[in-house]
């Protein structure tokens, strides 16, 4: 709980800025009016007090991230001054607002009209897409964050404050921060947040603007709507336009949502349904469009065309008591409904695999699977031998050679002698054959578009690339590649340099990782907070550079695939930009492993 006797009126701090009162307070922060005796205008505090283990943290993460802000200059952003410190308080000084936040405004005055949230919408956006360019990401997007200013414009404040906050009960990289009735689901869910994330909470921010509630459950767990929380529920007369927009941007899933900020103000407005496409049909092969019930990406021939010379067959384990048979045939069932019931029982008994992949990307189908319910195991097609045939075949074959010959032989027939071994090596090779043949294998819809170099990076990529952020934008991206009318070329350069940066963006992710395991030995070394920070903006400029190109992909549409072929088209410069920031981001990868790797 915050002490109110921190600053009293009249104090003065750094024999400049003279309190005036407290006007508002969160978790961990007090923000009071003060004068700035200087410059003779009225400025904001905000007093960061977290707890006392976490925070020569906080005052670090929020320093650079306020180093950061400030080098923004937008309408819509609160300036911010500086970051000081006076004995052991630690605050922010900030512009001073005159006006409301939009909490205040819709509990005094009653929600806005569809026109009037479309503006508020357009402005915070355009805001957010500033700083989402420069790798930062606000994190705590809520009416309370957004001031409505005397001169009718929406003020956006408390850039990385939602830090501090988070930091009261996790200090790892990428732990829960913000404020839970606005947060997206895969944020609540502990996935690190992204631009994607913020659109969920703008969505969700507008939906209160309009409706003056929340959308039920919105925030209360891992669970949301599917299709998004719409306004129109509530309220009838909102636009149906408005309406569409906002479900978009609240959608459960990240790749289902407007993939960016800037996407979404372009939304706000009433003819932009045809400027915009709709999101990709997932549960498809990103190469051909063939069906692809496992979400693994690709399909298994797309998957052979960049290597099959060390690929591996994806056996479902037998049914067990953990694993009831049932539970696994209605996984079957319900991801292969076009695979027989013969198929089916098969797969469920393990003589026939469900597919083949590259070596690669084996453990990681596993996974996929056992997140379907589906127990899997791999095995490698060059230790597949005759012992791997289904006992009853053996038996057969056994029982066909040792007649065949015993009746050949009492029979002085030396052609019936002769065949019968012949017809056993025949069924055991049948059955081996058919051991390796997958019962999911299916035809391809003809779609490729890429140059065959790029189509096999982008298939080993993914095979390579783990669960997580970087597999997830790359396959978004690549569905939209698959359904562009722009040029092969320069769709193939882009999608090279996409694989690059998503290969580049798992390795921040991991070092990341390790980094949070080790986050208190970090911020004892002199450089440990320093290269974190980096690195965690680097990653989010990394993601960042994947979504504004997926944004891109998706403004494509009908005429305008003419222009993007050009070298100066936004197509071209995302291509470049995403090939240059991966090398940029390759330095802050490899100066956290070396500190992971010295400080062990």
């Amino acid at each position: 709980m915050i002490d109110s006797t921190y600053f009293a009126s009249g104090t003065v701090l750094q024999d400049r800025y003279e309190i005036l009162g407290e006007i508002g307070r969160g978790g961990y922060s007090v923000v009071y009016r003060a004068r700035d005796r200087r410059i003779g205008s009225d400025v904001a505090i905000k007093l960061l007090v977290p707890p006392p283990a976490a925070a020569r943290l906080a005052r670090e993460r929020l320093r650079r991230e306020v180093q950061a802000v400030r080098q923004i200059s937008h309408p819509n952003i609160v300036q911010v001054f500086d970051v000081a410190e006076q004995g052991p308080w630690g605050f922010v000084v900030m512009e001073y607002v005159h006006g409301p936040d939009l909490a205040v405004r819709v509990r005094d005055s009653g929600p806005l009209d569809g026109a009037a949230t479309a503006r508020l919408g357009q402005e915070i956006a355009d805001a957010l897409a500033v700083a989402h360019r420069r790798g930062i990401l606000h994190r705590d997007v809520k009416p309370q964050n957004i001031l409505l200013a005397l001169d009718g414009r929406a003020r956006l404040t408390d850039f990385g404050s939602a830090r501090l906050a988070g930091l009261a009960t996790l200090t790892q990289t990428g732990g829960l921060v913000g404020t839970l009735d606005y947060a997206a689901p895969e944020v609540l869910a502990g996935t690190r947040a992204d631009a994607r994330s913020e659109v969920y909470s703008l969505g969700v921010t507008l939906f209160y603007a309009l409706t003056g509630s929340l959308p039920s459950r919105a925030g209360r767990s891992a669970v949301s709507a599917v299709a998004g929380h719409h306004p129109r529920g509530r309220r009838p007369d909102v636009p149906a336009w408005l309406d569409a927009a906002v479900a978009r941007a609240t959608a459960a899933d990240p790749a289902d949502r407007f993939p960016s900020v800037g996407l979404f103000a372009a939304a706000l407005t009433p003819d932009a349904g045809e400027e915009l496409s709709a999101p990709p049909a997932r549960f498809s092969c990103v190469m051909c469009g063939a069906a692809e019930p496992f979400d693994l990406g690709v399909c298994p021939r797309c998957a052979r065309r960049a290597d099959g010379a060390d690929d591996v067959l994806v056996f479902v384990d037998p049914p067990t008591a953990r694993t009831p048979r049932r539970a696994v045939r209605d996984a079957l069932e319900g991801r292969l409904p076009s695979v027989s019931s013969t198929g089916h029982q098969a797969l469920l008994g393990g003589e026939r695999p469900l597919l083949r992949v590259p070596r690669a990307a084996g453990e990681r189908v596993v996974e996929l699977l056992a997140d379907h319910g589906i127990p899997a195991r791999t095995e490698s097609l060059a230790r597949l031998s005759r012992t791997d045939v289904p006992t009853p075949i053996l038996l057969l074959a056994g029982a066909v050679t040792t007649g065949g010959l015993a009746v050949g032989v009492l029979a002085a027939a030396p052609l019936l002698f002769a065949t019968t071994p012949l017809v056993a090596v025949s069924l055991v090779s049948l059955a081996t054959l058919g051991r390796r043949t997958p019962v999911w294998n299916p035809r391809p819809a003809g779609r490729h578009v890429l140059p065959l170099d790029a189509e096999r990076e982008a298939v080993r990529t993914l095979a390579e690339l783990p669960s997580g952020a970087a597999r997830t934008l790359l396959i978004d991206l690549l569905r939209r590649t698959a359904g562009s009318p722009v040029g092969p070329a320069l769709v193939g350069a882009l999608v090279v340099a996409a694989c690059a940066v998503a290969r580049q963006l798992a390795a921040l992710d991991r070092q990341l990782d390790a980094g949070a395991a080790q986050t208190e030995r970090l911020t004892n070394l002199p450089d440990g907070i320093e290269a974190l920070a980096r690195c965690e903006q680097g990653r989010d400029a990394l993601v960042q550079r994947l979504l504004e190109t997926t944004a891109t992909l998706s403004r494509i549409t009908g005429d305008a695939a003419l222009q993007a072929a050009l070298p100066d088209s936004p197509l071209a410069a995302a291509a470049r930009e995403l090939a240059e920031e991966g090398r940029i981001q390759a330095d802050a990868a490899r100066e956290v492993e070396e500190l992971l790797t010295s400080s062990c």
